[in-house]
């Protein structure tokens, strides 16, 4: 295994649980100060975050791939990967705000508080032999 790849599935978990214990200390802030459907709603939001996440770390990972034979494709899968999680979150907001019809005020926070684990998300990528 690459050290990219190591480092890459480092940031990823790392990133994956900074943002499900920002979910969970949100939803659970809306639980005891709101309702249960704020709650709802607010897990619902992170989850967003939550697949957005996994989707780039998967698209990274085929980029890495495609990028070690032809370095063009490897481009094309980021990008492909940048469209996908814009898409996704945007259906997924509808889908939550208006199918389901969960609080929007919960939905966004949750969806908002966990964008914040991509700034908190430090870990070291030095090479270490």
């Amino acid at each position: 295994m690459s050290f990219a790849t190591v480092v890459m599935r480092r940031v990823v978990r790392r990133l994956f649980v900074i943002q499900l214990t920002l979910t969970l200390i949100i939803a659970l802030s809306y639980l005891t100060f709101q309702s249960l459907d704020g709650f709802f709603a607010a897990i619902y939001g992170g989850s967003i975050t939550l697949t957005g996440t996994l989707l780039m770390a998967w698209r990274i990972s085929r980029a890495g791939e495609a990028g070690s034979k032809e370095k063009q494709q490897g481009y094309i899968e980021i990008y492909a990967g940048v469209v996908q999680k814009f898409i996704l979150t945007l259906v997924l907001m509808a889908v939550g705000m208006g199918v389901l019809k969960l609080d929007p005020l919960a939905v966004l926070v949750g969806f908002a508080v966990t964008q914040f684990s991509f700034v908190a998300n430090k870990v070291d990528t030095r090479y270490q032999s």
